[in-house]
């Protein structure tokens, strides 16, 4: 609750590169570790910490991003003459892509397909020193590159990483489920190391992302409010104020409205993953949509609502410190951690796996069942039977994919209005408030140069910090 709450809490400052800092720190490189390492790893958390070494999450790639799905191509090839992964960025297009964090990290959790005897396992995650503890340049073999000005959040920077036969220890490979013994493969538990288990970072951050754009937009219209209530308008009647006005008003009160609903909702989903989260348990089928549920509807919610607003408030919406100055981050909420695009393909696919399980026959008698979603049932039966010809054949399920993508997408949003009407609802712990903080409007293009290198001999002077896994 407090790793949620910590999110919500800084959401309400408003969005920025400081939220997504610390999203990255303590959920994608801080949380791989508690989740995927083993005792000596997760303990080393705490040096971490008091060192104050700033970490990075290593997974999109260039031609794998947003809107490609998870595809890894970086290599991590096993070397047992020396005991050792060899890291390897095989072309351009497997280049480690907008990396937050990425250009001034010290530490990296890699995500990389990790082979031995040439034979492929699959992705695994690998933690990593990207540079020296002395000066802060650069490891041998890698390369980083800053991906530029952006239109929000130039206090964060992001990069492109790619890796020329970087040699990692045996001990990099993040062992909790799997590990190298006698130059074999091995995995260390039942649970098998596979995707579902690398991406628990993934769903944390879904939910993190969900609840912060939410709050931020909620927020907005609290000040936007504020303001509106003070700003005195000249009416037919004499002088009114501009929250009296009744199209400003139809939209605070349908955007409330839409707000609270999903906020509602996701409260009821947080609940169900802290449960998996207390007990190590991998979450459901069920629970994994559900969280890509409220990823793509609280994102939509939080841009459409800010949008109406946005055009009924006049200049005020085109000044800095009003909290429209950040709009762009809620594009940066949708296409981070997976996006919705890509989330609705994942609801689509999951729901038509039900009908390939049930059988078509059996999946046209249960639709006919009084009581479930009809219409949910049918559109997924029908959208089955036109892609069933392509088979195995990827060029033609491509093709067939593109010619049916609306009802690809109608049939997502059926199953995330099923989850909507008849999940869990609950609320958070803590009042929503207004804490905005106006972010500078300016930043330094010369950042890079002035980067200052730690001394051999830095440590943080606040000894008495919680570790990372805290």
């Amino acid at each position: 609750e407090k790793f949620f709450l910590a999110h919500r809490l800084l959401s309400t400052v408003g969005l920025g590169g400081f939220g997504i800092r610390f999203t990255v720190q303590f959920n994608l490189f801080a949380g791989s570790i508690v989740g995927l390492g083993g005792p000596e790893q997760v303990a080393r958390l705490e040096e971490i910490q008091r060192n104050g070494q700033l970490g990075c999450f290593l997974l999109t790639e260039m031609q794998a991003g947003v809107l490609s799905g998870l595809i890894v191509e970086t290599t991590a090839d096993w070397d047992p003459s020396t005991q050792e992964f060899v890291l390897h960025t095989p072309d351009d297009k497997a280049a480690k892509n907008w990396i937050s964090q990425g250009y001034t990290a010290e530490l990296g959790v890699v995500i990389a397909d990790l082979r031995v005897d040439g034979v492929s396992h699959g992705p695994h995650a690998f933690i990593m020193d990207l540079r020296t503890g002395e000066g802060g340049d650069l490891l041998p073999g890698i390369r980083i590159d800053d991906m530029g000005t952006k239109t929000v959040a130039n206090d964060l920077d992001n990069a492109r990483v790619w890796f020329d036969q970087v040699r990692l220890p045996k001990e990099a490979l993040l062992n909790k489920f799997s590990d190298i013994v006698d130059d074999k493969y091995v995995q260390t538990t039942d649970e098998k190391m596979r995707i579902e288990v690398i991406g628990q970072r993934l769903l944390t951050g879904r939910m993190a992302i969900a609840e912060a754009a939410l709050l931020s937009a909620r927020v907005l219209h609290m000040k936007t409010e504020e303001y509106a209530k003070g700003k005195v308008c000249n009416g037919l009647a004499g002088e009114t104020s501009l929250a009296s006005m009744p199209q400003l008003a139809s939209v605070f009160e349908e955007s409330y409205r839409q707000l609270d609903a999903q906020i509602a909702f996701t409260a009821g989903v947080e609940e169900r993953l802290n449960e998996c989260l207390r007990t190590g348990a991998i979450p459901d089928a069920d629970l994994v949509d559900a969280i890509s549920v409220c990823k793509v509807r609280a994102i939509d919610v939080a841009i459409q609502r800010s949008h109406a607003l946005r055009q009924e408030v006049g200049s005020y919406a085109l000044m800095h410190q009003t909290g429209f100055e950040l709009m762009d981050m809620f594009l940066c909420c949708k296409f981070a951690e997976g996006d919705s695009r890509i989330l609705q393909m994942k609801l689509m696919r999951d729901r038509l796996k039900k009908v390939k399980q049930q059988g078509p026959a059996s999946a046209l008698v249960s639709a006919l069942v009084p009581g479930t979603d009809r219409a949910e049932s049918m559109a997924a039966l029908s959208l089955a039977r036109k892609l069933a010809p392509a088979g195995r054949d990827l060029e033609k399920m491509q093709a067939l994919m593109d010619e049916h993508w609306r009802e690809i997408y109608e049939l997502a949003d059926m199953v995330a209005d099923r989850h909507q009407r008849d999940g869990k609802k609950s609320e958070f712990c803590e009042p929503i408030v207004n804490r905005f903080w106006p972010s500078s409007s300016s930043y330094d293009d010369d950042w890079k140069s002035k980067l200052a290198p730690r001394p051999a001999d830095w440590k943080a002077t606040d000894d008495s910090s919680e570790p990372l896994a805290a």
